[in-house]
């Protein structure tokens, strides 16, 4: 069938094997938005294959040579569209986001050549764990031009480039990918596929630090800490030789270079408590070299922070934590962070470390910004509620309208959650205040219940 005049085919393009859980909602987004589904299978034994038949696909197979570029390629080799939108089975848009696609497209089609033809659509890529939660947010090029010469390169972390050596020419788009791959129950198992496929290329590529950095974040995913410390040095001491030589920068990406920091000082700030101690020198000094490259990158300040706290250096853990929160307010980059999905726990980490300097007004801050980003924390409610009902000033009403703007007490879940809390303070002003609150029906229901328990 012909292309109308003005119609933009959509190739969506995925290579897969055993991914039967998320296969059907991987191909889901894109009907009546992609013209084509491709999906090339690298060797399943479960039902990848016929689910994605009977979805519609067409399903192609390729022989695995542990390159994932080159099956990625073939795929590629396989599209008809004018643009192609290469997600991984277990990554999928909203449908929201996956109706905004053709659009954009079109107009990226009517922008005049004389101010560049964009070859890529770079978009959010939001890391979900088990519980669907964010907990990381960086940015992927998935959405680009099917043009001969684009294609993928390197075994593992593969990235998009011309084989001219031209560099491809990206939009950022208001646009999210869903990725379900860091999931606990198959992170780890994503790790060791990858980290023999990582070895082998540094191996081929020794100046590669890309692949050093990659090879450092596979090690730390499937919790080989030390082996990731490792892998992370190897760069990073090169960094610091050029930081004091002044040669010629080493062949790696800014992403990497600020991932391999971050990964580097997240590792030691796990170590058992019988190695940490060992490395606040070697901390301090890559801190140090990590600053004179005038980068924002804050997940490097919140690992430090943490690190510190670890090694019982409360107040210098404090200053790192609370400027990682304000280069959070700068950072405009790409690669992912991990402080974006992990704020209600530097939240509680000052709230505790302002509470054990007894500054009650900067335990109320950090324990109220914590409860807006996840309010089911009993932990922190209850200390909040503590200080509230510990305060002379404050009375429960005054309390409960506090709260109120961080529970919907329009829903007996969350009264119950709150009135849980105050029980256990035996804080009776506020109990009451809840109960005056509720309906004739919600008050017969609770003096029914063992509210401990619900």
């Amino acid at each position: 069938m012909g292309k109308k005049a003005g119609q933009i085919r959509i190739s969506q393009c995925m290579i897969v094997k055993n991914e039967e859980q998320d296969i059907r909602r991987a191909l889901s987004w894109g009907k009546g938005i992609v013209s084509e589904q491709i999906v090339v299978d690298t060797g399943s034994t479960d039902n990848t294959v016929k689910i994605a038949e009977e979805m519609g696909a067409k399903v192609f197979h390729f022989e695995w040579c542990d390159d994932f570029s080159a099956a990625k390629n073939y795929a590629i080799e396989q599209a008809s569209g004018d643009w192609i939108a290469f997600l991984d089975a277990d990554e999928y848009f909203s449908e929201k986001d996956a109706r905004q696609i053709p659009g954009l497209l079109k107009k990226i089609e009517n922008v005049s050549p004389k101010q560049g033809r964009i070859h890529l659509v770079r978009t959010a890529l939001l890391d979900l764990n088990d519980d669907g939660e964010i907990f990381s947010v960086g940015q992927q090029d998935r959405i680009f031009r099917n043009m001969k010469g684009l294609r993928y390169k390197n075994r593992v972390h593969e990235v998009l480039c011309f084989s001219s050596g031209q560099l491809p020419r990206c939009i950022t788009a208001d646009l999210s990918i869903m990725h379900t791959g860091y999931r606990q129950s198959i992170s780890t198992e994503k790790g060791n596929r990858n980290i023999p496929l990582l070895k082998k290329s540094v191996e081929e590529d020794p100046k590669n630090y890309d692949l050093w950095a990659y090879l450092g974040e596979s090690y730390a995913g499937s919790g080989q800490a030390e082996e990731a410390i490792e892998s992370m040095e190897h760069v990073i001491e090169r960094v610091a030789e050029n930081d004091t030589s002044g040669k010629t920068p080493i062949n790696i990406s800014e992403d990497r270079l600020l991932v391999s920091f971050a990964v580097w000082f997240s590792a030691v700030s796990f170590l058992p408590d019988e190695m940490i101690s060992s490395y606040e020198a070697k901390a301090r000094q890559y801190y140090d070299v990590f600053s004179r490259l005038k980068k924002t990158f804050p997940d490097v300040e919140f690992y430090m922070g943490r690190f510190l706290i670890r090694i019982g250096k409360q107040d210098e853990a404090m200053h790192f934590l609370e400027l990682s929160l304000e280069k959070l307010e700068q950072y405009k980059g790409s690669a992912s962070l991990k402080l974006s999905g992990r704020l209600d726990f530097v939240y509680n980490l000052l709230r505790l470390c302002y509470e054990q300097r007894k500054d009650a007004a900067k335990c109320v801050y950090y324990g109220t910004l914590s409860l807006r980003v996840n309010r089911y924390q009993e932990d922190t409610l209850t200390a909040l509620l503590s200080l509230l009902q510990g305060d002379p000033n404050t009375t429960a009403e005054q309390a409960y309208d506090f709260l109120g703007r961080l529970y919907h007490f329009e829903t007996l879940k969350d009264k119950l959650f709150v009135l849980k809390a105050a029980m256990k303070l035996d804080y009776s002003e506020f109990t009451d205040a809840i109960r005056l609150n509720m309906s004739d029906d919600e008050r017969k229901w609770l003096d029914g219940q063992d509210v401990k328990a619900v």
